[in-house]
């Protein structure tokens, strides 16, 4: 078994390994594990293929395994969810672990805690994962809180910042251990105190209160257009928290729904040219880009139905009739869910 931190350097020292188990509850280091092997593979569409456990057959996955790799060292199969995997299924894939494709990788990712998993095959699955010669195990739960304490420690220190030991203590007490959304406050950080600014104290905490409830709105903002759900629940979540007034989201996402139904008005039943639109609803050069590649993401009738959801809200909010935080939610999940 291997911890996080020794991943790297065995990674660099050892030969490549017929199947990797990432197992743990932070996401961030998983995605950290997954990032490495793609980067170590050089891999492209042509010899990577992702599976959803609840989604897929083992039958695809195994099919994929046998496909040969074209101009690659691997063809990498990748196989999410893995704590949700029934039986039935984490019983053919432990089949596999006696017959292997050497000419192929096999990564699986648990997200949870593996060790009190009461489903017996998949228990199986992983614990002859872990035991396999073939097999490379990294264990990704999540840090203790001393460990989360240095962790944050050593990304200002990389950033050549020295930051109090109260400061950290307010950062873990909004955040918990969860180190996405710690990375995300440290970006806020730095973004805040510059690159002259050496010293994070809690004076420039107590400055930065008001200036991370704006970034926040414009970050929700983006993070819609994205349709990345966990994300936007998550800073909605952290702005109200701040103080920011129910009714003061809800119109920020108005004019972000309202804004992609504009755009997508013009740009499919006028057609209109990018670059009138962008002109038209003033968005600025920097975002451009972002902006038409995620209203692809999103249907003019999803959008349009957001609209009634949002003055049904607006009404219930108003009136007292209902519970705000519930309601906003609510119009997030339908937005950010939605098929295209």
């Amino acid at each position: 078994m291997l911890k996080i931190h020794s991943f790297n350097n065995f990674m660099s020292s050892n030969e490549i390994s017929p199947i990797y188990l990432f197992a743990g509850d932070e996401h961030y280091f998983l995605d950290k594990c997954l990032n490495k092997i793609e980067n170590l593979f050089v891999v492209d569409d042509f010899n990577k293929e992702v599976f959803y456990s609840l989604e897929s057959s083992t039958k695809d996955i195994l099919s994929s395994l046998q496909t040969f790799h074209f101009m690659n060292k691997r063809k990498v199969v990748v196989i999410k969810d893995l704590d949700k995997i029934k039986s039935s299924d984490a019983e053919k894939l432990i089949g596999y672990l006696s017959n292997i494709i050497e000419s192929s990788c096999l990564v699986l990712l648990y997200f949870g805690n593996y060790k009190k998993d009461m489903i017996a095959k998949r228990k199986e699955l992983v614990n002859k994962c872990i035991s396999s010669k073939y097999c490379t195990f990294v264990d990704c739960m999540k840090l203790h809180y001393r460990e989360t304490i240095e962790f944050i420690k050593n990304k200002f220190i990389l950033e050549k910042k020295v930051i109090s030991d109260d400061v950290i203590l307010k950062i873990i007490e909004q955040n918990g251990t969860d180190l996405l959304n710690i990375l995300s406050e440290i970006e806020k950080f730095l973004l805040f105190i510059g690159k002259n600014e050496k010293n994070v104290t809690i004076k420039t905490f107590e400055k930065i209160k008001g200036y991370t409830k704006e970034i926040n709105i414009h970050t929700l903002s983006f993070l819609i257009e994205e349709k990345n759900l966990k994300k936007s629940i998550f800073v909605l979540e952290k702005l109200l928290n701040e103080g920011e007034e129910a009714i003061a989201i809800l119109y920020v996402i108005f004019f972000t729904i309202r804004k992609m139904l504009v755009a997508k008005s013009l740009l499919e039943e006028q057609l209109m040219s990018i670059s009138e639109i962008a002109l038209t609803l003033k968005i600025h050069n920097f975002y451009i880009e972002n902006f038409f590649i995620n209203l692809k993401k999103h249907n003019m009738c999803t959008l349009r139905v957001g609209l009634k959801k949002i003055l049904e809200a607006d009404i219930n909010i108003k009136t007292n009739n209902g519970c705000a935080i519930l309601a906003l939610e609510k119009i997030v999940f339908y937005i950010c869910k939605s098929d295209k």
